[in-house]
């Protein structure tokens, strides 16, 4: 039986997730008490998959973390890390307050790369640092055009559900909140995510890595990417933050990412795994990347995190991931 932590208990919201479920396995290998919410239909597939922590980790049923009623999963909880997406604008903030009216004073919440930014921004292109202090310009009267672009209505999104979080902190000072603002999330599945049939609407980002080795060549992101282990443990990490970027009333942690050119991506994992290269997209006569991409300030999740995973790794064990779990389908065939 595993022995039960002295560790504070902790709510992991969306915790059958690609993210979410990473977090709820670097949380309980620090040594946390967890307790996920995750859908109804997929509480007995999160707690089959962690069931080896036994009394260190449950599930607690929330099927619209917009509305439902989070009593229950809060009850004794110290902190909560808010993975579970989409933020709703301000009903995320009421859910922080139900959460403070529980008691509960510190809170991780992920938030993204593009509430600095927008594709409208007149900084891209230029030599300008994105920084802790910057917003995405896009209005919510921008998103709402007729016109605008799947881009522009996610990024406005991203920052108005953000903003919505520092409004209800800046009137609830005792309120301890730190945002992850990470780029495209690639890398393996954690150990407790299970994929028992062959599901895309699973893999969420990974998605992109699994159109690879099936022939697409797809169109460069140029928010850039970074590896899942690295934004799981940044979050558990930003728990107990030390340093001098965490001693801000706004604490917002900037991701190191890396632009990843798609073809340079597939004539890797051709040179890497051989047996794959049938698989792989032709890369003849496409263009590798090229630039301006935005720099931005990241000294902050470098003060939780000494090293970070580089994009090679990341890619190669999420498609050794991928080869593991079509195996594990193609028996279930």
């Amino acid at each position: 039986m595993a022995a039960l932590s002295t560790k504070p208990l902790i709510l992991v919201t969306g915790a059958s997730g690609f993210l979410g479920s990473y977090v709820v396995y670097e949380a309980l290998e620090a040594g946390y008490r967890v307790r996920g919410t995750a859908r109804s239909g997929k509480v007995d597939l999160v707690k089959k998959g962690y069931a080896k922590y036994e009394d260190c980790f449950d599930v607690t049923p929330i099927d619209d973390v917009a509305s439902s009623d989070f009593t229950v999963a809060l009850k004794g909880v110290e902190a909560v890390i808010h993975v579970a997406s989409p933020i709703a604008g301000r009903a995320s903030a009421e859910k922080l307050l139900d959460a403070d009216k529980a008691g509960i004073k510190k809170f991780v919440v992920m938030s993204s790369v593009v509430a600095l930014t927008s594709p409208l921004d007149p900084r891209l292109g230029t030599n300008y640092e994105y920084t802790d202090q910057d917003w995405n310009p896009a209005t919510k009267e921008e998103a709402l055009k007729p016109d605008a672009g799947d881009a522009i209505i996610y990024s406005a999104s991203k920052a108005l559900s953000e903003k919505a979080v520092w409004d209800f902190v800046e009137e609830h000072p005792d309120i301890d909140v730190t945002t992850i603002l990470p780029s495209y999330i690639f890398g393996p599945f954690a150990p407790g995510f299970l994929i028992p049939e062959k599901n895309l609407t699973t893999l969420s980002t990974n998605g992109y890595v699994y159109s690879l080795i099936n022939g697409s060549l797809l169109p460069n992101i140029g928010v850039g990417s970074v590896d899942i282990r690295d934004i799981a443990r940044l979050h558990v990490a930003a728990l107990t933050p030390q340093g001098d970027a965490y001693k801000k009333e706004q604490k917002r942690v900037l991701v190191p990412r890396e632009i990843i050119d798609w073809k340079a991506v597939a004539e890797y994992v051709a040179e890497k795994r051989p047996e794959l290269k049938d698989r792989l997209p032709s890369t003849d006569g496409v263009a590798n990347l090229s630039g301006p991409f935005a720099t931005v300030d990241t000294h902050g999740a470098k003060e939780l995190l000494e090293s970070f995973i580089p994009w090679q790794e990341t890619i190669l064990d999420a498609v050794d991931d991928f080869i593991r779990l079509e195996k594990q389908w193609s028996l279930k065939a």
